[in-house]
């Protein structure tokens, strides 16, 4: 299931739900001040890589072309 953030209209509060892609924008209420009046934020991700030469970037069945 994603993590979804999530900002509280009335008092500000930022939270983080696991939630089913379904339920992404089902009624939530603030953990803080239990309003209805929530919005769900545009969520940003961090990816890395072990690999220094960049080996494994490549799409699998990527071929080379010549």
């Amino acid at each position: 299931m994603p993590m979804y953030e999530y900002r509280c209209q009335k008092c500000g509060e930022r939270f983080e739900r696991l939630r089913s892609m379904r339920d992404a924008d089902a009624e939530i209420e603030c953990p803080e001040c239990k309003s209805k009046e929530v919005k769900r934020q545009l969520s940003t991700f961090a990816s890395s890589s072990s690999s220094s030469s960049g080996a494994g970037c490549a799409p699998s069945g990527s071929g080379r072309f010549t």
